[in-house]
């Protein structure tokens, strides 16, 4: 009976980790420019050597937003996350877009804009991958960005493709791109997302992630030279309701 408390606490701490690790594991935004710096853990996502995009905080309808304006620009926020990829993670955001981009072509290099796109970084072990595959995640890490992922789910509002429609990236086979909405969608109008990214990833790639290591809401118009705007809001991440 003297070991009945010391298994209560063990079941007690057991119980708030697993509410903890059900819980959103995207820390809500709280400040950023102009006001201020981004709340952690959020931080800027660039391309080197492209121009970035303008990212705020705004408020709209007493919650706050994400604002991402791009002039021939690039760039997003991330939110770096460390989690089990064989778990059921339910992602979820809503975004709208100001106007189309005209020029944008999915899947080209020369069109590869989006006037709105949420990745979602996933690693995987080396070893699992093909001998060429690894090879050039290896190279890329060891010169360009030790983080660098594995793989990558890019889910996009496109201005020609229909909603559904699927396809590498037209510079790496490491990134599956999914249209969510395309040109059919209203403009300035909120629109919600629920995406099971564990099933998407098994889909894209034949295998559930070891790693879910971060989220990134982007705007970009660089190849094409247009002018794109969008907002994020809600974003959340949590387990799969049992």
């Amino acid at each position: 009976m003297k070991r009945l408390p010391g298994m209560l606490v063990l079941v007690c701490a057991l119980v708030q980790a697993a509410v903890a690790q059900a819980g959103n594991q995207l820390q809500a935004w709280t400040s950023g420019p102009p006001a201020g710096e981004w709340s952690a853990p959020w931080r800027l996502a660039d391309i080197p050597k492209l121009k970035p995009s303008i990212r705020t905080l705004e408020t709209q309808a007493g919650r706050k937003v994400l604002h991402i304006k791009a002039d021939a620009a690039a760039g997003g926020l991330l939110h770096p996350l460390d989690l089990a990829g064989d778990k059921p993670w339910i992602l979820s955001w809503q975004w709208r877009t100001e106007k189309p981009l005209r020029k944008a072509q999915f899947a080209t290099r020369e069109g590869d804009d989006y006037a709105a796109r949420v990745y979602v970084l996933l690693d995987y072990p080396l070893d699992d991958l093909p001998f060429l595959t690894r090879q050039k995640i290896r190279l890329a890490r060891t010169f360009y960005d030790p983080n660098l992922p594995a793989a990558t789910l890019a889910y996009v509002w496109d201005n020609k493709a229909a909603p559904g429609t699927h396809g590498r990236s037209a510079y790496t086979d490491q990134v599956e791109m999914s249209v969510l909405r395309g040109p059919q969608a209203p403009l300035a109008t909120w629109l919600s997302e629920k995406r099971n990214l564990r099933a998407d990833a098994i889909a894209a790639f034949g295998a559930a992630p070891q790693r879910i290591i971060g989220v990134v809401f982007a705007v970009d118009s660089d190849n094409t030279g247009e002018s794109a705007e969008s907002y994020f809001a809600e974003p959340s991440l949590e387990l799969q309701a049992q």
